[in-house]
C-alpha cells in the first residue's frame, strides 16, 4: 500500500465508501477542488491500482475561544490543518486504514506547525464516526459546523497538536503507533528537511 496525492489520472469511479456525501464529493469535487481552486488537497490510499481510501486537507483557521486550550493562544485567529473529508472503500473498512490516513493528517500538521504556524486539527465529522476521532484525540467543540452535506449536520472537532505531540497524551488518548511515532519524529524530521510524503513514508517502513 502508499499514500500519495490524487493525480488527475487516477480512476476515482469504483470507489464506494456507503456514505452518499463522501462518494459524491470524492467523486465530483475533490479534483477541481484540487486542480482548479487549489483549496485542498485530496489524499488517496492506493491498495494496488485501487483506491482504498481518500482524505482531503486544507489550511483554516479557528477562534481560540473556541478550542478549549484557546486561553493559551493569542486573541486572534490561529491556523489549523482542517480534515475536510475521510473516507474509505467498503471492502477496506476495518482494517485500519482511517487511522492511516489521519496519521497522514497528523504528519501534514507537524510540518505546517514547523513552516507556517499549527496549533491542531479540525474536522467536520458525521455523527457516526465521531466516536472514531474521539478514540484519536478530538473533543467535539460547542460551535456548529457549518459544512454543508446531507443527512445529519457534522459535528465539529478539535485536537491540539500539542497535546498529541506527548507521549503520554497519545497513549492516553489510544492515538494509532503511526501517530505516537509521527510526534517523536518531528524534531528530527525538520532537521533533515523532509517533507510531509517523506516522514509518511519513513513511518510506514518503520512500522512495517
Amino acid at each position: 500500500m502508499e499514500i500519495r496525492a490524487l493525480d488527475p489520472g487516477d480512476v476515482r469511479s469504483g470507489f464506494e465508501s456507503g456514505n452518499p456525501d463522501i462518494d459524491e464529493f470524492f467523486l465530483r469535487f475533490a479534483g477541481q477542488n484540487q486542480w482548479r481552486h487549489h483549496v485542498g488537497v485530496t489524499y488517496c490510499l492506493f491498495d494496488n491500482a485501487h483506491i482504498g481510501g481518500f482524505v482531503t486537507l486544507s489550511a483554516g483557521s479557528v477562534n481560540p475561544r473556541d478550542v478549549p486550550s484557546g486561553g493559551s493562544l493569542p486573541r486572534y485567529a490561529a491556523p489549523v490543518l482542517r480534515l475536510s473529508r475521510l473516507g474509505v472503500a467498503r471492502k477496506m473498512q476495518s482494517t485500519g486504514v482511517g487511522r492511516q490516513l489521519l496519521a497522514l493528517a497528523v504528519t501534514i500538521a507537524l510540518e505546517m506547525r514547523v513552516r507556517v504556524g499549527c496549533v491542531g486539527i479540525v474536522v467536520d465529522a458525521k455523527p457516526d464516526a465521531v466516536a472514531f476521532y474521539e478514540r484519536h484525540g478530538f473533543h467535539v467543540l460547542p460551535v456548529t459546523s457549518r459544512m454543508a452535506g446531507a443527512g445529519s449536520p457534522p459535528v465539529r472537532l478539535f485536537a491540539d497538536l500539542r497535546h498529541l505531540l506527548h507521549g503520554a497524551a497519545a497513549a492516553r488518548d489510544g492515538l494509532t503507533p503511526a501517530d505516537s511515532l509521527a510526534s517523536e519524529m518531528r524534531r528530527r524530521a525538520q532537521e533533515l528537511g523532509l517533507s510531509a510524503e517523506e516522514v509518511h513514508a519513513a513511518l510506514q517502513r518503520l512500522l512495517g
